[in-house]
């Protein structure tokens, strides 16, 4: 299987070395989202955030952070994948309250994408790429 990252994405790409065996990575331009399978970048899409990034989604980057979770609802799913926990975030948030934090996620939540807050670089990556597999096993099923 061949995965798109993002070319915004950092490279080598901190989820590399978690890739399963067989699977490759290449760069190309994502419109929205960090990850998608190459053969379905319509499909699901992964967002990856680290706590600090997802805290900063919360302030100063929250209007262009929510025009991408809006996008994201055209696509056949998108998922935003935290690296941290959430009480990383919500410490990370600094100037916002933790019931503001959480319920921005919780809106966010309820109107675009599912969050998952993986708690490290290795479990975030394991669950992105276990939810990508997942779908195209899924639509091999199908046929």
């Amino acid at each position: 299987m061949t995965l798109i990252f993002d070319t915004h994405e950092p490279w080598p790409h901190p989820w590399a070395p978690y890739l399963p065996e067989g699977w490759r990575i290449e760069r190309a331009t994502l419109e929205t989202g960090d990850m998608a399978v190459a053969r379905l970048p319509e499909g699901v899409v992964i967002e990856r955030k680290t706590a600090s990034d997802l805290a900063g989604c919360l302030g100063r980057d929250r209007e262009r952070f929510e025009r991408q979770l809006k996008r994201g609802r055209y696509l056949g799913r998108m998922i935003v994948v935290c690296e941290g926990s959430l009480p990383e975030v919500i410490q990370s948030a600094r100037g916002i309250s933790p019931a503001a934090v959480i319920g921005s996620l919780a809106a966010w939540t309820s109107r675009y994408s599912p969050f998952v807050f993986a708690g490290s670089i290795r479990l975030a990556a394991d669950f992105s790429f276990r939810a990508l597999s997942s779908q195209v096993r899924d639509i091999r099923r199908q046929h």
